[in-house]
């Protein structure tokens, strides 16, 4: 096992490094600069290149590059252009609050599709694989943004039972962060959703017509049983897609968190890209980037533990 993670470990430093140059490089692609949001439009040239000269966006791409990436390695992510402000600071607390949605969206997702992908599979002609079919279909083609103004639109504005935008409410109430949560939360998940019932569906069905499992009914084992024996075996996938789609929630979620004026990492991300804050920018995708590696780590050695075999691939 310890083999398996110092592998998983050396992969992942040319894994962020990549990461970092591929990052850095798509930013001075894009048109435009951040000069042109911190300046009024009727500024002097000079006045813009002293700007430019100060902010050290004259120096050339690779002076740039390498400064950022010692930064980096010293935990000084620099600070907003246009906010003035610690990236460090304003990283964290968008961070936090980008992974507690991403959470309630996991938690949400999760739930319901091992349950709906189980029935199923398990009762393949019963209403259950009927509904299961209709919510992965919505789930994958419906866009997690036009979801989430279409909640909006009925629970928050038509009915009024939950509060349609933000984090908290200025009277304080109770359960007040949940209810707020409830919204954004279903819309991130959506998509997760749509793509595990069916995931879990089809690796249940296939474990229940294994060989293994014709045997076990053959001599008259408990349904229970057979199910448990099913449930860990299709564990190790569920595992791994579960994984890959907790890190999409975090980095993928940057229009929910838009429309329900959430205050995550996603809304972060496209305020920098809006105002080209090339730290912001940088910071903020380099961090999910990090979180997506440092999960898969997670996930793989979870899937080792599962299922020693892997440690051999």
């Amino acid at each position: 096992m310890l083999n398996f993670l110092m592998k998983r470990l050396l992969l992942m430093i040319p894994t962020l490094f990549g990461v970092t140059l591929v990052v850095f490089l798509v930013i001075q692609i894009v048109p435009g600069n951040p000069v042109d949001a911190l300046v009024p439009p009727e500024s002097s040239q000079e006045v813009k290149d002293q700007l430019i000269a100060d902010l050290g966006l004259d120096q050339p791409l690779y002076i740039q590059y390498f400064r950022w990436l010692g930064d980096l390695l010293t935990g000084n992510l620099g600070r907003s252009i246009v906010k003035s402000t610690s990236v460090n600071s304003l990283l964290i607390q968008a961070f936090s609050n980008s992974l507690l949605l991403a959470l309630g969206a996991a938690a949400f997702a999760f739930v319901f599709s091992i349950l709906l992908g189980f029935l199923a599979a398990y009762k393949p002609e019963s209403w259950f694989a009927a509904l299961g079919n209709i919510v992965a279909i919505i789930g994958i083609s419906v866009p997690n943004f036009w979801g989430g103004l279409i909640l909006m639109g009925i629970f928050g504005v038509a009915l009024g039972w939950l509060p349609p935008m933000g984090k908290v409410s200025l009277d304080g109430a109770s359960f007040d962060l949940l209810k707020h949560m409830i919204m954004p939360s279903i819309a991130a998940g959506m998509v997760t959703l749509g793509v595990m019932t069916r995931m879990v569906r089809s690796s249940v069905y296939d474990l229940l017509h294994e060989e293994f499992v014709l045997t076990l009914r053959a001599k008259g084992v408990k349904t229970t049983t057979i199910l448990r024996h099913v449930l860990k075996n299709a564990t190790p996938s569920i595992l791994t897609i579960a994984g890959l789609q907790f890190s999409s929630l975090l980095g993928g979620s940057i229009l929910v968190e838009t429309v329900f004026s959430w205050p995550g990492l996603g809304q972060l991300i496209y305020q920098g890209i809006s105002q080209r804050d090339y730290p912001i920018i940088q910071s903020g995708i380099l961090l999910i980037s990090i979180f997506f590696v440092v999960l898969n780590i997670v996930v793989d050695l979870l899937h080792a533990l599962l299922d020693p075999r892997v440690q051999n691939a």
